[in-house]
């Protein structure tokens, strides 16, 4: 829960924005692909915060500032239709220009207190209440939330739904949405729409949608800071030692992160599990013939580093694994070898899971996508950030401002309490970074 000093003062208003202009009848129907069918209606939730000396004189203007981002919002709609629709089923979505919600709320506290929160639950405040993340809402295919603080701060946040499109559609809506609010008269690239040419429906009808609980009790999630320094030190370290000698930031962190957390998993349990580490990967720029960055779908699939051997679970040996099996999956046809559609295909024969042969961690490195781009007009967000969640053992890495990577990690309430004191790793992450 949110600290009980801060709270939600009031919702000024809770408004539906349509496209400013209809969609055509021939893009009325938006198909959802094998992938989009299997995935949960789960939202991805960013949010960018911007300071009273960015917004000037519209920092006391909160019925202006709301307006200019509602107008531009009904704009950057006419593009991106499919998430003003109704999902109709699970096979696709009627574009009937229903519209997207738009909230405001005020926080009874300075944006710095909000930010620099050692909870992240109160960072979370600026998002919808019950939306990030969650399965189903009675909300749509998109919620806004534009949050105003006692200093004239504002946060902007946006939930996309992700069974139309991933992280790297929800950061685009943000950045062409931002560009619609600084210059209303800015030419956006229109998305490609990708539905299901690349990974076709099913042939014997749509999946049933599923549901996978979002599974917060017992979990906290804590936030560190590893400054550019600190991610260049351990780069040289594991290459060192390793057969790896420029290991990414992304690797040499998610394997830390993996080390550490299985360290305090065993800690409390007593014994070495085999574990591997998922990691998602956006297929984008690796299928032939290349798909456009403003690509419109879930276009990923994933790969896996096992440690069999409580032996090899050190951090050379991590990346070294972790860089031949990226190797493996960059070399393969990840359209007809995608690892993602064909554990669905399985389930959809109706057969029961594979019994799990390790503990299983995820990372989500969102680090190459330009979150500080996202300029409304009064400059970059002071921070960016992502919300709370969605369940245990998961590592989400960003870039922190522009000076290093931020970690938020996801992990049971006993298991976080011998990670967080982990020497080791805190030899390389602050937790008391600030924002502001």
């Amino acid at each position: 829960m949110a600290s009980a000093a801060l709270k939600v003062l009031s919702r000024a208003s809770k408004k539906l924005i349509k496209p400013l202009s209809p969609t055509p009848l021939t893009k009325k129907r938006h198909k959802f692909s094998l992938i989009e069918q299997a995935q949960t209606h789960t939202y991805v939730p960013f949010g960018f915060f911007y300071s009273n000396n960015q917004l000037g004189a519209l920092c006391n203007q909160p019925a202006q500032l709301s307006k200019l981002l509602e107008n531009s919002l009904s704009k950057n709609l006419v593009s991106y239709y499919p998430y003003a629709g109704h999902m109709k089923d699970n096979a696709e979505i009627d574009c009937n220009d229903k519209g997207v919600e738009f909230l405001n709320v005020h926080i009874d506290a300075p944006m710095s207190q909000v930010l620099n929160d050692q909870d992240c639950n109160v960072k979370d405040l600026i998002f919808p209440h019950g939306v990030a993340w969650e399965n189903y809402s009675d909300y749509g295919l998109v919620v806004i939330q534009l949050t105003h603080f006692d200093c004239g701060g504002i946060a902007v946040s946006t939930c996309l739904s992700h069974k139309i499109g991933d992280a790297c559609n929800g950061l685009q809506f943000s950045i062409d949405w931002a560009t619609l609010t600084r210059n209303p008269n800015a030419k956006i690239i229109p998305p490609y729409y990708i539905s299901d040419t690349i990974f076709p429906s099913p042939p014997n009808g749509p999946l049933d949608s599923p549901v996978v609980p979002s599974i917060l009790d017992g979990c906290t999630q804590k936030r560190y800071v590893f400054s550019s320094s600190k991610v260049s030190e351990l780069r040289s370290s594991v290459a060192s030692e390793s057969q790896v000698k420029n290991p990414t930031p992304t690797e040499v962190l998610s394997a830390l992160l993996f080390k550490c957390v299985a360290k305090a998993v065993t800690a409390n349990s007593g014994s070495f599990v085999p574990s591997k580490l998922i990691q998602y990967a956006d297929l984008r720029g690796m299928i032939s013939p290349k798909l456009p960055p403003n690509s419109i779908g879930n276009v990923l699939s994933h790969f896996s580093t096992h440690i069999s051997n409580e032996a090899d679970m050190n951090l050379p040996q991590i990346v070294s694994l972790m860089r031949e099996e990226k190797q493996l999956f960059r070399t393969r046809d990840n359209i007809k070898e995608n690892a993602w559609a064909l554990e669905i295909l399985e389930l959809a024969k109706g057969l029961p899971p594979k019994k799990k042969e390790f503990d299983e961690y995820t990372c989500s490195s969102v680090c190459k996508f330009p979150f500080y781009d996202v300029d409304f007009g009064w400059g970059k967000p002071m921070a960016a950030t992502i919300a709370t969640g969605p369940y245990n053992k998961l590592f989400n890495l960003m870039n922190y401002k522009d000076d290093g990577i931020e970690a938020f990690v996801m992990l049971d309430e006993q298991d976080m309490s011998v990670f967080e004191r982990d020497e080791e790793f805190l030899e390389f992450a602050s937790p008391y970074a600030n924002y502001v």
